[in-house]
């Protein structure tokens, strides 16, 4: 009869998916099926992103640092714009600083909402994913009636923005703000 063999097995999990929840990378430690130990490294995404931008003009920047999380686009560009225009000594008009806040709060609810909907699909609730996930569409609605695109709204300037708030667009902003409150109650 052959020798059973006895060492353990140290094996790779992920990274996992790169964005929805989270970036995660498992070395494990194998005994058979049963698991020795397990060493947990988040974070685990470099794009190399810092070397491509000193390649590049500063507005070409721009959309590389808004791939770097594209739930929240709006902070990493208003980030990077604000940086070059305190290099520059440039001030910007309220109006762009406001729109910049305005646009980055809605994506950083658009981030937390696909937490929540993540989540709850995790624990085995539907419903609240569902709903969520319609807020976030509302919030696409909004973005892609300012810039014309959902997900990727480039739309900070070094000096400015690419583009106004439209005319009609506050009031969709409005009834967003009137029917987020009683979803986020019922999730």
């Amino acid at each position: 009869m052959p020798q059973l063999r006895t060492e353990t097995m140290t094996v790779n999990m992920g990274p996992q998916h790169p964005s929805t929840h989270g970036v995660l990378r498992l070395v494990i430690e194998l005994d058979g099926e049963q698991i020795l130990s397990a060493s947990p490294t988040i974070g685990y995404l470099h794009t190399g992103i810092e070397k491509t931008a000193e390649q590049k003009k500063w507005q070409q920047v721009i959309p590389l640092v808004e791939r770097m999380d594209y739930l929240s686009a709006q902070s990493n560009s208003m980030a990077y714009c604000l940086s070059v225009e305190r290099l520059l000594g440039l001030e910007v008009p309220q109006r762009v600083r406001d729109i910049r806040i305005l646009i980055a709060e809605l994506q950083r609810i658009n981030s937390h909402l696909v937490w929540l909907g993540t989540t709850c699909i995790d624990i085995g609730a539907f419903t609240p994913f569902l709903w969520s996930f319609q807020e976030r569409e509302n919030i696409y609605n909004l973005l892609e009636g300012w810039v014309g695109a959902r997900l990727t709204t480039s739309g900070s300037r070094v000096g400015g923005m690419a583009a106004d708030i439209p005319d009609k667009w506050l009031e969709g902003l409005q009834g967003f703000i009137r029917t987020f409150p009683k979803t986020i109650d019922e999730c």
